[in-house]
């Protein structure tokens, strides 16, 4: 219950920020970041893999790890334990890279700050429940910067960060090249359409891939064809939970070339944006079908939407829709945000803090 209330919290404040309540607003958004901070790092015994991760820190000594994880993830679990053995202040400090990171960009680059908070709630439930995941997608989030101003090489710097947390981050150096790119309609339709076709090749390469002597790729291989999570999955099949997320994904996109095509020819960050949210539309097509953790790949494209969404309430050609606008937005993310909380209801809610041990 707390979640939904949370996400209401900000969606109300979306509103009062379009309608004319800047000042409040703005100073509201840093203690709503905040209030996210102290629910990631207070938590105890909530969000998935909670064990794995508790039990990495624990016996972080051991040269398993070090092998098994990312040496950023490993080394800073290392650094902390040096100092204590209290797990709150791992969670601490990946929580201060995360939101510390996320509060520039937005308040950088985004329209609206709390239609930004709005959709990542939503989307990620504003990552109060990190894995080291959504560390490195914080350092691909704040790559936008380099993205923006044509430097690679600092650019590059960000994903390889990204990557000493979570290898699959290097997937996101096309996002670079395909920024600045002015694609016609047709051509979305053609790269969303060979997408389907593309995911018949990556599944009988990821077969063939398994059954060489790769090592390490073909392990990873064997682990992606069959590690599909069953409790997650329930009774779906990974192709059907391809058909409804796809649903939603071509729903945004639809209205966004039907309603704001104009503003993408126009807007050069605005097309950046929705070039590499493009990106992660047809990741997502490829291999959901072969691989439901393997989706996780179209998120650090995907993640961008928290940056356009507030183009879409407040471009001047529709301005006086705004209040309609926002209304199916609030409500487009609630149904993403239900569905989120669905998957692992029993890890989510109730919330538990160390404060209450």
């Amino acid at each position: 219950m707390y979640l939904y209330i949370i996400y209401f919290i900000f969606s109300f404040l979306s509103f009062l920020e379009i309608g004319g309540g800047r000042k409040i607003t703005r100073k509201l958004f840093f203690l709503s970041l905040f209030l996210l901070f102290l629910l990631s790092c207070l938590r105890w015994d909530r969000g998935t893999d909670w064990e794995a991760y508790l039990d990495i820190f624990n016996g972080i000594e051991n040269v398993f790890y070090l092998k098994t994880y990312e040496p950023g993830f490993y080394f800073l679990n290392y650094f902390v334990r040096e100092f204590t053995n209290n797990y709150t202040w791992m969670l601490a400090a990946q929580s201060v890279i995360i939101y510390s990171l996320s509060y520039y960009i937005i308040k950088k680059y985004s329209w609206s700050g709390f239609i930004s908070l709005t959709v990542w709630f939503g989307f990620l439930i504003g990552s109060v429940f990190f894995v080291r995941f959504h560390v490195a997608l914080t350092f691909i989030f704040f790559s936008i910067i380099y993205i923006r101003d044509r430097k690679f090489w600092k650019f590059l710097l960000c994903v390889v960060l990204a990557s000493l947390f979570h290898r699959t981050s290097i997937l996101f150096i096309p996002a670079y090249f395909v920024y600045n790119k002015n694609f016609s309609r047709k051509f979305f339709m053609i790269a969303i359409i060979f997408s389907f076709l593309l995911g018949t090749v990556f599944k009988n390469g990821l077969i063939y891939l398994s059954e060489l002597s790769f090592g390490m790729f073909s392990e990873k291989a064997i682990a992606y064809l069959t590690g599909d999570d069953k409790e997650l999955l329930g009774d779906r099949s990974a192709v059907g939970i391809m058909i409804v997320g796809f649903s939603y994904r071509i729903l945004l996109m639809g209205l966004i070339l039907a309603f704001y095509y104009q503003l993408y020819k126009n807007d050069v960050f605005f097309r950046g944006l929705i070039n590499i949210y493009l990106i992660g539309i047809c990741l997502f097509i490829i291999v959901t079908p072969v691989s439901v953790p393997m989706a996780r790949m179209s998120i650090f494209y995907e993640y961008f939407q928290i940056l356009f969404v507030p183009y879409l309430v407040l471009w001047k050609k529709i301005s006086r829709l705004k209040g309609l606008i926002l209304f199916f937005v609030v409500l487009f993310y609630f149904a993403r945000l239900v569905n989120n909380i669905a998957a692992y209801e029993d890890r989510f809610i109730p919330y538990k803090s160390i404060i209450t041990l």
